[in-house]
């Protein structure tokens, strides 16, 4: 699918595996766009988010999961703040759930 930006691309991404009743976790330090997609567009359809520090523990980022949780997201440099996403401790923590 052909996308005229990266925010239509991530709606399209998530819209496709999220419906009402689900839940994602999120990296807080993301691009604006992106946090009002899941903090008010995603919540206006039923799905609940909830916003992690990237930086923090595994145990912490772990207890952010639900039994209803479908995806975790997060922006390998974030937009504004340029921090560097830990991909390798997202990974391992989106695997083990």
């Amino acid at each position: 699918m052909l996308t005229s930006s990266g925010q239509a691309a991530n709606f399209f991404a998530l819209i496709n595996i999220l419906g009402a009743g689900d839940h994602i976790v999120s990296s807080a330090t993301i691009y604006g766009g992106t946090f009002n997609l899941l903090n008010v567009t995603m919540r206006k359809i039923g799905v609940d988010v909830t916003f992690v520090d990237p930086r923090a523990s595994e145990e912490e980022i772990n207890a952010a999961f639900r039994d209803n949780t479908k995806a975790m997201f997060g922006e390998t440099i974030a937009n504004p703040s340029l921090d560097v996403l830990d991909i390798e401790k997202f990974a391992k923590i989106a695997h083990s759930h």
